[in-house]
């Protein structure tokens, strides 16, 4: 593995780079600062959990230390999906500026939105924002981005799952023409991406791993189920089984996530749970609390699935399967990081094996079947299968009319072969 300070990185960064403890660079951040220091555009598909985010913000901060402005403004531009990711990518900007001269400001929703404008107004070097919010901050003021040189649009997938594509564009055009864009993403889509990145130069394309081939370090099982109070047991049994370890289970609903996470606590395990619903206040302290071990089970939504950076989780159980297949990887890569393996375990009944089946075909993988001890399901899947692994359902029978129609449709080609 290459190390972070064999990369061509002006000395200061490189200082707090040994500093901050980051030593080691993966793949994706090989494969994409040397082009970004050159002032390339990228576009980067690369697994969740790999270190995009050093990947956009050493580039980005040599590019500010040893680049001079002749304008006091706005020099750098990050959008995130969620106020989650954006808080996260604050926290690592500022470990690793602890002892650089760089600003920054963090324009999120659920956050004084008068203390977010005075902290524009001061003209920070970086802001790292969500969509949404920036835009409204920007209504009185509309030229304030544009002195911007990099931009960078970090879980873009996502973002235009959230339906940010229009507010992406708005704020780009704001932007210096003559910018730099890096963009980064966990699936790829070059039609969808295109919506967001019309108007990059030339941009080198990094693909680091294909979706379908990730997570090698992860251990995929499939537990039966058969029904939504036996997958609420099946649950508490898997996290006991953890003697203490932490645990990440996802939901499809926000009422889901808020029962189950309810039972869990009445069975005494120390959970929260978060949704788009929840004040973000209180998603930032459920997060804090299950980062420092406060709380063993954390219940989520899809909102959680993307990026968050979560060290030492053991145990992701997908009590709904997820809506696709790069979904499920998304969820799934929030254990079995940083070498460690993890475990990935899908609570599966009758109304889920189609799709279940539809993810593991998308994967080319088979996940391994397995029982705990007491809770068997009487569900025992399809009793027949498709080459696919999706159910196969009774042959329709073909009604007398339509057996009529076939036998006078035969007999009239006999009878236009013996006229012949």
């Amino acid at each position: 593995m290459s190390k972070l300070n064999t990369l061509a990185l002006c000395q200061p960064l490189l200082q707090a780079l040994n500093l901050s403890g980051f030593v080691d660079a993966t793949a994706v951040q090989t494969q994409s600062i040397p082009p970004a220091l050159t002032g390339a555009d990228l576009l980067v598909t690369a697994p969740t959990g790999s270190g995009k985010t050093l990947a956009f913000l050493l580039p980005m901060l040599n590019r500010l230390l040893t680049v001079t402005s002749s304008t006091n403004a706005i020099r750098a531009l990050i959008l995130l999906p969620t106020r989650e990711l954006a808080q996260q990518t604050r926290t690592r900007l500022e470990q690793l500026t602890a002892h650089i001269d760089i600003n920054s400001a963090l324009i999120i929703g659920g956050h004084d939105f008068k203390v977010q404008q005075r902290a524009l107004l001061r003209s920070p070097e970086v802001v790292i924002a969500t969509p949404g919010r920036l835009l409204e901050q920007l209504e009185n003021y509309p030229e304030l981005l544009s002195a911007v040189e990099l931009l960078v649009l970090d879980e873009a997938d996502r973002m235009l799952d959230l339906g940010f594509a229009d507010a992406v564009g708005n704020l780009s055009r704001r932007c210096d023409s003559g910018r730099q864009n890096l963009l980064f993403s966990a699936t790829v889509d070059k039609r969808e991406l295109a919506a967001i990145s019309r108007d990059f130069n030339n941009p080198l394309s990094i693909q680091v791993e294909s979706p379908r081939r990730q997570h090698r370090d992860i251990d995929q099982q499939l537990i039966l189920a058969d029904d939504v109070k036996h997958k609420q047991k099946l649950v508490a049994a898997l996290i006991g089984e953890q003697d203490g370890g932490r645990a990440m289970i996802f939901c499809n609903s926000r009422v889901q996530c808020e029962q189950l996470c309810h039972v869990l606590r009445y069975l005494k395990f120390e959970s929260r749970y978060i949704h788009g619903d929840i004040p973000q206040k209180v998603r930032s302290k459920s997060l804090l609390q299950f980062r420092s071990g406060e709380v063993q089970v954390l219940v989520a939504t899809d909102l959680a699935a993307r990026g968050l950076d979560i060290d030492g989780v053991d145990l992701v159980i997908n009590f709904n399967v997820a809506h696709s297949g790069d979904e499920h990887q998304h969820r799934c890569g929030r254990t079995g990081r940083a070498g460690k393996r993890g475990l990935a375990i899908t609570l599966v009944n009758s109304d889920d094996w189609g799709a279940m089946s539809s993810i593991e075909r998308y994967l080319s993988m088979r996940f391994e079947r397995r029982t705990v001890s007491e809770l068997k399901a009487n569900y025992r899947g399809p009793k027949k299968l498709k080459a696919s692994g999706k159910a196969a359902g009774p042959k329709k029978k073909k009604s007398k009319a339509k057996r009529a129609g076939a036998k006078k449709s035969s007999s009239k080609g006999s009878d236009k072969k013996a006229k012949r």
